[in-house]
């Protein structure tokens, strides 16, 4: 007896040598909406920019995809997740043979917990089913985490209730009508709660806030607290990104509560960038090129920061790219685990204490959908099917427009990094790189002005991929038939998707008068939006409001453009099929104007 007593402290103590690590990641959270960046006056997060303070803020951290399943199999594997399949929302469920994060620290003698949105548990999505559904056999308990408390809105399938009591029947469903942050965040706490009655052990908890993701909710006492001169939108994202800011204050000071502050490596990651079309979540990506859904830096490039107390040091800017996969090989250093070859990832803490001056990595690598890159930093190579190959010097955050491209001025480069990209994307499954390039990618690509503006499409016929006088339509196909222009929506864009035209190439002297000509079978609550040279975003004061009534009507709208827009975004509302658009004048207060006459 008293040797299994010396046995069980001695594996106690090895166990105490190993720091608690806690993965948060919030959802669809653009670069700019972290207030240490500098990006937006608006943001307000005192307790991440604190964190960043204290740590490391990756001032080049990516993730390995521009969407949430395929981001998430990254970060909780470290393996480039087209390894095993899971490149895109319809992909999974995660394969339960990869081991993840928690199963690896299990071995280590942590004890682990999830939290938040999992969805590598989602089936479904392919012929003959008509969505995506969730396999039990794949939630979190699946996958090596003790304690879980699953789920995104209103409904979770939980381990243990929040007063942290064990449901005999787990997964339990529970229901809890609140805001979505504040229930997960308690579900947090309440995990950390459960670990003070065993303090030698060390633990792995991932956070997995559903914010600032749709569907956008006005949360007090946060909502108050924003410009209400701002767009609705943007004022529900800020509450909710305030909302996770404050949970992780709580999460924080429960840890000093705790004495486990300075025991405790904390990664907080945005899954992907943030989307800004029709179903812009209020975020942003400010001044990065693109969205969610592209692999330029807008879409995978995020809010990064990792804080150790004593151990990371304190305020460092670290501006070597580094990769969500990184964070469980990390991990597993950490926790006295052996170095996995597996993993695509590496174990950051040399390189940011400073033993190691390297970077971190040679080389990047992403495939997703129609698309695929590599960086070899500060160039970037992107592929978008066999259309288009592109080269761009990142090193600044306008780097990646169509003026800019350095494919043909730098073959040796651009040879160097095709042959590198093509290599590895033979270790993937299935192996190759994507042959064709998807219409509504190439929307994206086009609107973003990283690709050359879209030919124009026959008269009378549909229009993706092409555009019509230079006006593309995003989430939906265009015809001009009888006089005006008509929009079908795509049955096939995401949820909450709708259709909406766009105009680049502009220049445009501000103010400017929009006069819309147009037959609408029934009222339709419509908006105009703008960017100019100096906003590779469409910045939430940059719209305005206004309605199409029902018959035939002339609008007259007056932008308040500041300097000149060189780039136009017509959003069409719920009832864009009923619209017919016999003409579009974009008149600027100083020379010529840009007419669009859809009977030509």
């Amino acid at each position: 007896m008293r040797t299994l007593s010396l046995l069980l402290l001695a594996v106690a103590a090895v166990a105490a040598d190993k720091p608690n690590i806690i993965l948060i990641y919030s959802d669809d959270h653009g670069w700019a909406d972290l207030g240490a960046q500098g990006s937006d006056k608006d943001i307000r997060t005192p307790n991440l920019d604190a964190m960043a303070r204290e740590g490391v803020r990756f001032t080049r951290g990516y993730v390995s995809a521009p969407q949430c399943v395929p981001s998430r199999a990254g970060v909780l594997t470290g393996r480039y997740q087209q390894r095993f399949g899971v490149e895109d929302n319809n992909k999974g469920p995660l394969p339960l043979e990869q081991l993840t994060i928690a199963e690896r620290l299990k071995g280590a003698g942590y004890v682990t917990g999830q939290v938040g949105k999992w969805h590598l548990d989602l089936m479904g999505g392919k012929k003959g089913e008509k969505a995506l559904r969730v396999s039990k056999e794949h939630m979190p308990h699946a996958q090596g985490f003790d304690e879980y408390f699953r789920g995104e809105l209103r409904q979770f399938y939980a381990s243990h209730d929040l007063q942290g009591r064990p449901f005999a029947d787990a997964p339990h469903v529970v229901a809890d009508n609140r805001f979505r942050v504040v229930v997960q965040t308690e579900a947090a706490l309440s995990f950390l709660d459960r670990r003070a009655a065993k303090p030698e052990q060390p633990f792995f908890l991932y956070l997995a806030w559903y914010a600032p993701h749709v569907p956008l909710e006005s949360p007090e006492p946060w909502f108050s607290k924003t410009p209400k001169e701002l767009p609705k939108e943007r004022r529900q994202a800020l509450a909710m990104i305030a909302a996770m800011d404050e949970g992780l204050g709580l999460l924080r000071a429960k840890l000093k509560a705790m004495g486990q502050e300075k025991n405790t490596l904390i990664f907080f990651i945005g899954d992907n960038g943030a989307p800004l079309g029709k179903a812009w979540d209020g975020s942003l990506n400010t001044p990065l090129v693109g969205q969610k859904g592209m692999l330029t830096e807008g879409g995978i490039r995020t809010p990064f920061v990792a804080a150790w107390l004593g151990k990371l040091p304190a305020g460092k800017a670290y501006d070597k790219p580094v990769i969500s996969l990184d964070v469980a090989a990390t991990a597993v250093a950490l926790a006295g685990l052996p170095k996995d070859p597996v993993l695509d990832g590496v174990d950051l803490t040399p390189f940011l204490s400073g033993d190691n001056p390297a970077a971190p990595h040679d080389r990047l690598f992403w495939r997703w959908g129609s698309q695929a890159a590599v960086q070899e930093y500060p160039w970037k190579l992107i592929r978008l099917g066999e259309r288009e190959q592109l080269l761009f010097d990142i090193s600044q955050p306008d780097g990646e427009n169509v003026k800019k491209n350095q494919f043909a001025a730098q073959p040796e480069v651009a040879a160097r990094l095709t042959k590198a990209l093509q290599a590895w994307s033979e270790t993937l499954t299935p192996p190759g790189l994507p042959v064709s390039f998807d219409a509504h990618h190439e929307g994206l690509f086009a609107e973003h002005e990283v690709i050359p503006p879209l030919p124009d499409a026959p008269k009378g016929k549909e229009a993706p991929p092409g555009s019509i006088q230079g006006w593309l339509c995003r989430n939906g196909t265009i015809v001009t038939k009888d006089g005006a222009l008509t929009v079908t929506a795509d049955a096939k864009a995401a949820k909450n998707a709708k259709p909406f035209l766009a105009k680049t190439g502009l220049a445009l002297n501000g103010p400017v008068t929009a006069v819309i000509k147009a037959d609408a079978k029934v009222a339709s609550a419509c908006s105009l939006s703008w960017r100019t040279k100096e906003q590779p975003d469409f910045l939430p004061a940059n719209l305005v409001r206004f309605t199409l009534p029902a018959g035939a009507s002339e609008q007259n709208i007056t932008l308040p453009v500041a300097g000149q827009a060189i780039h136009v975004r017509f959003n069409l509302g719920d009832q864009a099929e009923t619209l017919r658009l016999r003409s579009i004048e974009l008149r600027p207060a100083q020379g010529p104007g840009d007419l669009t006459d859809f009977g030509r």
